[in-house]
């Protein structure tokens, strides 16, 4: 064997995968999930993991300094209502409240209950543990045996709007959801308009009298068809319309043109079938996870903000599952639009300017 040519080849191989952003991102794409993941699960070893509380208290009340002093300072969160805390509860801000009063005594009377209050649709072995707890740490407070309380220790759900939910669906189905739009749009798409440039019918579309937003309305509609086809088929199917269907609707066509729209940026800038699995599946998998583990760990919840997927999840989940008088969609929709518009926008740019240059 001629070793020389061997380390020939191999030092060109090099050269050429240090140069290519193709390579560099499926190298990257793993080390950089596998440390997202390994922060999600040591997690549930540190405080990160600890269950965001919301209250209704005073902050000197002595349970509450009492969970303040074992590390929970950053995780508890004070409302001053009753409808605040049950929507922070329903969009995941918390995971669960308690409203007490200010002062809990072996005196105390019946008619100042503490009430905990937790997410539609926890199992029940969930809600025991949860009261098991709390009911533990008022006990240590007042120094009680297992005598009553003296005070009704209420556990209340926080209701959603549907019944066919449940906890697996409420993460789940807006998961995949996602993943279909992504699929579409980050994926399908762009391969199809790189194997139009490879055979050369791209450039021949460019080369007549077609207009910009024509070409991308027409490049559009199909992935738009083919994605919103995709998940009425899973809603409809599995029953999970849910009452608000003009938001979910609204949703769903939002979302997949945002993706379709990115689609048509990746394309343009992927040359080769290679280049778009490296771009559109490094945009995919961040697309889909952010969203889905954004409670997860303080990193991605600090990271989700700036994930286009994380409101078009948190629609999805708000119009399916919650009750819209007790959370806030329209922001989220807002949101939604306006980076679908900007997206449009900035893929008209390109293409404009592609066609400009013919």
């Amino acid at each position: 064997m001629n070793s020389r040519a061997i380390l020939a080849i191999l030092r060109k191989d090099l050269l050429d995968g240090m140069r290519n952003y193709q390579v560099v991102l499926m190298v990257l794409t793993p080390i950089i999930l596998s440390l997202l993941f390994t922060n999600v699960m040591s997690g549930s070893k540190t405080s990160a993991a600890l269950p965001e509380i919301g209250v209704i208290s005073s902050p000197q009340q002595p349970l509450i300094e009492s969970l303040i002093g074992k590390g929970l300072s950053k995780k508890i969160t004070f409302y001053q209502n009753r409808h605040d805390l049950e929507s922070a509860i329903l969009e995941g801000r918390v995971r669960f409240g308690i409203i007490m009063p200010d002062i809990i005594s072996p005196k105390s009377l019946k008619n100042e209950p503490v009430t905990l209050l937790y997410p539609p649709h926890i199992p029940d072995f969930g809600v025991e543990t949860l009261k098991s707890a709390f009911e533990t740490e008022i006990r240590a407070q007042l120094n009680m045996t297992p005598q009553p309380l003296p005070f009704e220790f209420k556990v209340e759900a926080v209701s959603g709007s549907s019944s066919n939910a449940n906890a697996m669906a409420d993460s789940m189905f807006p998961m995949l959801m996602v993943m279909a739009m992504g699929m579409v749009g980050f994926l399908a798409l762009p391969m199809a308009i790189v194997e139009e440039r490879e055979k050369g019918t791209l450039n021949a579309i460019f080369l007549t009298q077609i207009k910009t937003s024509e070409f991308i309305t027409g490049k559009s509609l199909f992935s738009l068809f083919l994605a919103v086809t995709t998940i009425t088929v899973m809603l409809s199917l599995n029953q999970k319309w849910g009452d608000n269907v003009g938001y979910l609707i609204l949703i769903i066509f939002s979302g997949a043109l945002m993706t379709i729209f990115t689609g048509l940026i990746i394309a343009n800038f992927a040359k080769t079938q290679a280049a778009v699995n490296a771009i559109g599946t490094t945009l995919f998998l961040f697309f889909q996870m952010i969203p889905s583990l954004q409670h997860s760990s303080d990193i991605v919840r600090s990271a989700a903000p700036f994930v286009p997927s994380t409101y078009i999840f948190s629609a999805l989940r708000k119009a399916m599952f919650l009750d819209l008088a007790k959370v806030t969609i329209n922001d989220d929709i807002m949101i939604i639009v306006m980076l679908t518009a900007v997206a449009y926008l900035i893929a008209h740019g390109v293409y404009r300017f592609k066609q400009a240059d013919k």
